[in-house]
């Protein structure tokens, strides 16, 4: 019995250290093929567990660095997104800056090694909402004569929300609003300024703010016995035949003015003393005088200008007028068609009514043209005196310049160079058959071209053959 027992722990013992064997084989085998390795893996920080109405004001890092070893097989897999690292901010006071640490969960098939940093610095701020009181600078005053009463501002406040921290140290809103010698009441939009607890201008930077501008409202009435009064130009006449009245404007348009209450108020306008204008052509400027009514003077002495515009009055004539030639060349004959036109002007009444038909010239100008028919814009002159041509109708005219041929009786024909060659046949055939026709015989064949009323080169070569 001891014998067999002997044996089989004997068998046992080299079954044992087979298995080992094999156990440590197969490690050694599995760890060539899939060795350990290690990498390193940037990861961003989210926060966690923050309290109500809290804002995080800072955070040293908000990404981190961390080493993860395990089989080459598995990290080769890793990305950052297999990773959540948080930092729980649930416990953290307010308004100190505390060292979190970061938690990061692992996994059996890999372990994390290092983390950098292993922890981040935060400070977290209660959020709080004040109401600060809204003030006014006012500067310079109202006019003379007026009084300033009780100036509003709309809001009264305005609500602030933000770190507790920076609105403790906050004390009002500055509005500033200029008078400027004001006669009416001012109402304004005005962005206030806000300042801290010693004095100084403090940043709203990052702060919530229920309004940017306030409306600040200051009445500006009439002192008792003072009143600003607008000032009605009286004038007498009419402008002369063919002019017209354009303005009326006086400088200043309105005066402070006092008296007894009763009196002013009772006072609609001021009029100036009466200003003739009868019979003017021509824009003027001068010096006025007030009729003031009794009792009631100027609060300062002051000097007012009326100025009166006059112009005359712009309409339109209608002028026939003949056609004129300039530039006519010598030996040659022209019809116009139509030989009249009709000119619209336009310019001022007076000026049209003394032009002359005389004084609107209208022509075409045959500088340089041949002989032909021709379609030309006539051009129309005026005096220099403000008048403008409207239209001409027709806008253009049609001119035929032909050439004038005269023959030894002194007979004068017009004829285009189209028919030359029949008009030298019938002056030859013309010349032989009157004997009071004087002229040199013989003639020379050329002295009879050369005494052509017009280019010898205007007759082909086959007509001059055929003389």
């Amino acid at each position: 019995m001891q014998k067999t027992l002997r044996s089989l722990l004997s068998n046992f013992s080299s079954l044992l250290l087979a298995v080992v064997l094999a156990v440590v084989i197969w490690i050694t085998a599995t760890s060539a093929q899939d060795p350990d390795t290690s990498q390193f893996i940037q990861l961003p920080v989210s926060f966690v567990g923050i309290p109500k109405d809290t804002l995080l004001m800072s955070a040293a890092d908000e990404t981190i660095q961390i080493r993860v070893e395990g089989p080459q097989s598995i990290l080769t897999t890793l990305s950052p997104a297999d990773f959540k690292a948080t930092v729980d901010l649930s416990a953290v006071p307010f308004g100190i800056e505390t060292a979190v640490p970061i938690d990061i969960p692992s996994a059996n098939d890999y372990k994390i090694s290092d983390i950098t940093p292993s922890q981040i610095q935060v400070l977290l701020e209660q959020q709080v909402t004040r109401e600060i009181p809204v003030e006014l600078d006012i500067r310079g005053s109202a006019a003379r004569g007026h009084s300033q009463g009780v100036p509003l501002v709309e809001p009264s406040t305005i609500t602030v929300r933000g770190p507790a921290s920076r609105l403790e140290q906050l004390d009002f809103a500055l509005a500033t609003v200029f008078l400027n010698n004001a006669r009416e009441t001012e109402v304004g939009e005005h962005r206030p300024v806000f300042y801290d607890q010693q004095g100084r201008v403090a940043s709203t930077s990052s702060l919530d703010l229920s309004i940017q501008d306030v409306t600040v409202t200051i009445p500006i009435e009439e002192s008792a016995g003072f009143a600003e009064k607008l000032i009605t130009v009286d004038w007498i006449g009419e402008p002369a035949a063919g002019y017209r009245l354009l303005n009326v404007n006086v400088e200043p348009p309105s005066v402070l003015v006092r008296g007894l209450p009763a009196s002013v108020n009772a006072l609609t306008r001021l009029q100036t003393e009466p200003i003739d204008i009868t019979g003017l052509t021509e824009s003027f400027n001068q010096q006025a005088t007030l009729d003031l009514p009794a009792g009631i003077t100027l609060d300062q002495d002051q000097e007012i200008f009326v100025e009166i515009d006059i112009e005359p009055i712009l309409t339109t004539d209608t002028r026939i007028r003949p056609v004129e030639l300039l530039d006519l060349s010598a030996g040659v004959e022209t019809v116009v068609t139509p030989e009249e036109v009709r000119v619209v002007l336009f310019g001022p009444l007076p000026v049209l009514d003394t032009l002359l038909d005389e004084d609107v010239h209208v022509s075409v100008d045959l500088f340089g043209l041949d002989t032909g028919t021709y379609t030309i814009e006539p051009t129309v002159d005026l005096p220099d005196r403000g008048i403008e041509v409207r239209s001409v109708n027709p806008n253009a005219v049609t001119v035929i310049i032909t050439r004038t041929i005269t023959n030894a009786n002194g007979i004068t024909s017009t004829l285009p160079l189209t028919e030359t060659s029949l008009l030298l046949k019938n002056l030859k055939h013309t010349t032989k058959q009157q004997s009071n026709i004087q002229y040199q015989a013989p003639v020379a064949h050329h002295d009879f071209f050369n005494n052509l009323p017009f280019p010898q080169a205007a007759i082909l070569p086959e007509t001059r053959e055929n003389l």
